[in-house]
């Protein structure tokens, strides 16, 4: 009678010591058998853009990415993922007990196809706040492009034309385009007048703005409105809750972190990030400098990923992490304007350039796959 009652204690004692098991290797513990003791280790989850890249960390080979790297002990570790065809990326990743450490490699191939988005000129493209779409003359008209990615793939529809020109609505001397906060109005500056377009429709008529400094100032009102009720539960220092509402300011496609640029007594320039994720990602920064040069003329722009940026600097087209980390070329060349924007699905980055000398710019897609 003793013995079977033994036996089944002794199987529900293995099946709770199993279970323990289970658990505490589901919440990051491991047995370290040369030590004989039981400590709390991080994970690593490495993804990639394109999928199927080789892990390396501390320059082994440890799995492909989108596969967890568990039973990590706290510290820093050189991670590096690579795929034939693209350019490798390369950072000291830091793994923390209980938590996982996520992320995400962007890899531009080493030769990037070009493709022609207008072939009539294009100039001033001008992307609206949210990235979705974007705003560019060509020719004698105004012309609307799709950003997010089309049931038929990206650049499988022309660019909608919204207006044209006329005697008095003369596109073709015009020379800036302004995006209302809502996004469904384009503002036109030729010469000393200013036209309202809507972007909603095709064939909008213009209408002239009697006054661009009150509307300007009353969308720069309403877009600082805006950010102050983004922020207002953030634990925001003054400094830079006053960053955080400049029209200055970039913020990315997320919402969840903005750009500013200081510049310095010395005439250098200094861009920091802001990030306001809250818990914030094991291995990011809540405020940090990320870049600092003494070109003036140096731009960064937002991904649409809001984790990466393009840089734009005397003529190259570069990316660049969150952090300011693995800088890789795309371009080398003339640009006819100082900007670069990504597609929703980070597929292709749009320029404006010419191959040919005596050729109008044109918009060209840099494709990221």
């Amino acid at each position: 009678m003793e013995r079977p009652i033994f036996s089944i204690l002794s199987v529900l004692l293995l099946l709770i010591l199993a279970t323990t098991a289970v658990v505490l290797y589901a919440q990051g513990y491991h047995l370290d058998l040369s030590k004989k003791t039981v400590e709390k280790t991080g994970m690593i989850l490495a993804k990639s853009i394109p999928e199927g890249a080789k892990v390396y960390l501390d320059g082994k080979l440890i799995t492909a990415t989108n596969s967890p790297i568990s039973n990590l002990k706290p510290g820093s570790y050189l991670l590096k993922i690579e795929k034939e065809g693209y350019a490798s990326w390369e950072k000291e990743i830091p793994v923390k007990e209980g938590l996982v450490t996520d992320v995400t490699a962007l890899l531009p191939p080493l030769s990037p196809t070009f493709s022609a988005v207008t072939q009539n000129g294009a100039r001033l493209i001008t992307a609206a706040p949210s990235g979705n779409k974007a705003v560019f003359i060509s020719g004698k008209g105004l012309y609307l492009l799709n950003l997010t990615n089309p049931p038929l793939g990206f650049l499988r529809t022309s660019p909608q034309k919204i207006t044209e020109e006329t005697e008095e609505f003369v596109l073709s001397k015009a020379t800036k385009l302004i995006w209302s906060p809502n996004e469904d109005q384009v503002l036109v500056t030729i010469g000393k007048r200013s036209y309202l377009v809507a972007v909603t429709g095709r064939n909008g008529r213009p209408t002239l703005a009697p006054d661009v400094t009150g509307l300007l100032k009353n969308w720069n009102t309403t877009t600082g409105e805006q950010r102050k009720t983004m922020i207002k539960e953030m634990d925001l220092s003054e400094e830079l809750a006053k960053e955080a509402v400049k029209p200055t300011t970039s913020w990315s496609p997320d919402e969840r972190e903005f750009l500013y640029v200081k510049a310095l007594p010395t005439g250098r320039q200094e861009f920091w990030v802001v990030n306001l994720s809250d818990p914030l990602p094991v291995g990011e920064e809540k405020h940090q400098m990320i870049w600092e040069t003494e070109n003036s003329k140096l731009q960064l722009f937002w991904l649409a990923d809001s984790h990466h940026f393009v840089m734009i600097e005397e003529g190259a087209v570069s990316l660049l992490d969150l952090d300011g980390s693995n800088k890789r070329d795309l371009f080398r060349g003339t640009l006819a304007e100082p900007i670069a924007i990504s597609t929703a699905d980070l597929s292709k980055i749009i320029i404006v350039t010419s191959f040919t000398p005596k050729a109008n710019p044109n918009l060209y897609a840099i494709g990221l796959r």
